[in-house]
């Protein structure tokens, strides 16, 4: 029984982390292979001061409203660059191009603190709903503190989620960075 338990939870591991993917390349469901894919980071991002990631949407890197004029749309895909520390006074990613050493799928949930009224059964509860996406673990020899870029499709009750295609994480990244494969 134990065997059985061991193998399963190894085979688990080993399908959620994995080097070459297959991702949906646009919405005409042809997948594509990511053999040694790169990211290309165009220019110098700043991520503030004890913060992890700095958000990448619309052409534009920053946190929450940052983003744009009219802020961090929930309701289109995006990515984050993201570093492992956050005791620093702003850090500084440096535009260069990063190896993709692994890729793995992810689903993030995400809860409403607002309450949801249900008036015919009298109950209160929060919102559902979810992201799906990937993270794209980096590599890099000058700079080994910047961990990931992870990209999320749009924000979306779980019966309409989905994981952003190649042809969205490239529209989000637009002139900062392009993901290659």
């Amino acid at each position: 029984m134990y065997k059985i338990v061991a193998v399963t939870a190894a085979a688990l591991l080993v399908t959620g982390c994995w080097q070459n993917a297959s991702i949906r390349a646009d919405t005409s469901g042809k997948y594509t292979q990511l053999h040694a894919a790169s990211v290309v980071l165009k220019r110098d991002i700043r991520i503030p001061a004890g913060k992890a990631r700095v958000y990448v949407q619309n052409d534009k890197a920053g946190v929450g409203d940052q983003i744009s004029a009219g802020g961090f749309d929930s309701y289109k895909p995006h990515c984050a660059f993201e570093i492992s520390r956050v005791d620093h006074a702003g850090f500084e990613v440096k535009a260069e191009t990063f190896a993709v050493t692994r890729i793995q799928q992810t689903v993030v949930r995400v809860v409403s603190g607002a309450p949801v009224i249900v008036a015919a059964f009298g109950l209160w509860g929060g919102s559902q709903a979810y992201y799906s996406g990937y993270h794209f673990w980096l590599a890099s020899d000058s700079q080994p503190e910047v961990r990931r870029m992870t990209c999320y499709g749009v924000y979306a009750e779980p019966y309409d989620l989905y994981p952003p295609t190649l042809k969205d994480i490239n529209a989000a990244l637009g002139a900062v960075a392009e993901l290659r494969y």
